[in-house]
């Protein structure tokens, strides 16, 4: 099935996968002109065929709306997300909501403004995709060495695929996106299907701090965010580990409930795109190199 290869913690909001079950599940969000059209490869696990499962996930945003296609390629795809990114938005001395219906797209860039709650004010939070050309590469692009230092390449689901020859090449036309995210100020964000069953935040984090059974060294901290920074917060960080890149996992308190939120940081996080200098992440492709990574893996799986 699909392999791991550990890279550089990063987070992009505008790449989530979504549910998916039966053959095929469509999520339509609002509707509008501009767009741009990511996929993605997902794995998930079947319980009743009692084998992992593939799916190809197609995320179309264009301005004022946001469009999910899953494919089932390799049995019934399922995860317990809710076809549904409204999301709550919680920063220092801020609420508000990502929602699907304020999308503005722009050529590559996708623009999704953050209304505070009862007002009119905004936090600016904006994705635009680099491009790679992938035409004529194979899994021989990306090497792995030692540690995540010493790693160098494109990685692209032909290396989490390993069951896929080798020797097989991106076709012409073939392209990656390489999102670019930036934000006015850091926040954290969490929908209901990110609820836990911790009845405090001082047990999520119990759990947070144990989620590795290793030597790797970590840190918690704790914070207040929301209105008057009332919603108490937590931040478990595990430092760089072998051949693994950092973690990061977020908790917050709200409405009495606990939940795991991303965290965006503030300002532009530019990924690396330097295939010498480290790993280049090339796993969000154009529809060419979608098309084509389908049929491999629906041969090889």
């Amino acid at each position: 099935m699909k392999a791991t290869v550990f890279l550089p913690m990063t987070l992009s909001l505008l790449a989530m996968a979504l549910v998916g079950c039966g053959e095929d599940d469509d999520g339509v969000y609002g509707s509008g002109g501009n767009k741009i059209t990511l996929t993605s490869f997902s794995n998930s696990y079947d319980n009743q065929a009692n084998a992992s499962a593939i799916a190809r996930i197609e995320q179309t945003y264009r301005t004022g709306g946001r469009e999910i296609k899953i494919k089932n390629l390799v049995n019934s795809y399922n995860n317990q997300s809710l076809n549904n990114l409204d999301r709550t938005v919680l920063a220092d001395d801020f609420e508000g909501r990502l929602e699907n219906n304020d999308i503005e797209v722009n050529g590559r860039t996708v623009k999704r403004p953050i209304y505070e709650t009862n007002s009119n004010n905004k936090l600016n939070y904006e994705t635009t995709y680099k491009t790679l050309d992938l035409a004529g590469l194979n899994a021989g692009s990306y090497s792995s060495g030692t540690n995540r230092d010493n790693s160098r390449g494109i990685i692209t689901d032909l290396n989490n695929y390993p069951d896929i020859p080798a020797n097989v090449t991106f076709p012409a036309g073939s392209v990656c996106y390489i999102p670019v995210v930036t934000s006015e100020r850091s926040f954290l964000a969490f929908s209901d299907s990110n609820k836990t069953g911790y009845s405090t935040l001082n047990r999520w984090i119990d759990a947070a701090e144990e989620r590795f059974n290793d030597d790797r060294d970590f840190s918690t901290s704790r914070f207040g965010v929301g209105f008057d920074n009332d919603q108490k917060a937590a931040q478990v960080t595990f430092f760089e580990f072998n051949n693994q890149p950092a973690y990061r996992y977020n908790g917050v308190e709200y409405d009495n409930d606990i939940y795991e939120a991303d965290y965006v940081a503030q300002g532009r996080i530019d990924p690396n795109t330097n295939s010498v200098r480290g790993v280049v992440d090339c796993t969000l492709v154009n529809e060419v190199a979608g098309d084509f990574l389908a049929a491999q893996i629906t041969r090889y799986y």
